[in-house]
């Protein structure tokens, strides 16, 4: 009986510090993974390749409860930083049409490889240039990004400010 107490409690220690290193370890990466979930790629295709293909970081934090847009987001607006790469190696963002919920970027500013900002982008890679794209506040609780390459094709992904299960019907 002691055996057991002694094994229990061993056990129990054990599960303990893990968990403990492991919630640690979440709470390290909490920004990463925050924005791993507000990111999303679009390929398009031309002759069965990837002709462009564009990787988006929306720089919103979702919110467990209702949206509701303060002064400050109006402000700020909607960002992005998003991640571009075509295959013909003349094309640049010029090239490509991206609209927020079908209007322009406000401003689009290309990101060195060094910048601060690309720290915690999820889908960084060495072969896409990155922008930071700003647009005006949508005070809706999704947006949609559309990426289109004239000739080649078109896509749209869908961004949410609230947690989705806030969006389903009762």
């Amino acid at each position: 009986m002691k055996t057991i107490n002694i094994l229990l409690l061993a056990t129990t220690l054990l599960l303990t510090s893990c968990s403990n290193k492991m919630i640690k370890q979440l709470e390290d990466n909490s920004e990463h993974f925050a924005k791993l979930q507000q990111t999303q790629k679009m390929a398009l295709m031309q002759n069965s390749e990837v002709y462009a293909l564009l990787s988006a970081t929306y720089l919103q934090t979702k919110v467990a409860k209702r949206y509701r847009a303060t002064a400050k987001d109006r402000k700020r607006g909607e960002k992005f930083i998003v991640g571009l790469f075509f295959s013909d190696q003349n094309a640049t963002i010029e090239d490509a049409n991206i609209t927020l919920n079908n209007q322009k970027p406000l401003k689009v500013k290309k990101l060195e490889r060094g910048d601060k900002r690309l720290k915690d982008i999820p889908l960084l890679n060495s072969w896409s240039s990155y922008y930071l794209l700003k647009f005006k506040h949508i005070n809706k609780k999704s947006v949609k990004l559309k990426f289109e390459v004239e000739g080649v094709g078109k896509k749209k992904k869908k961004f949410y400010k609230v947690a989705r299960y806030l969006l389903q019907a009762k």
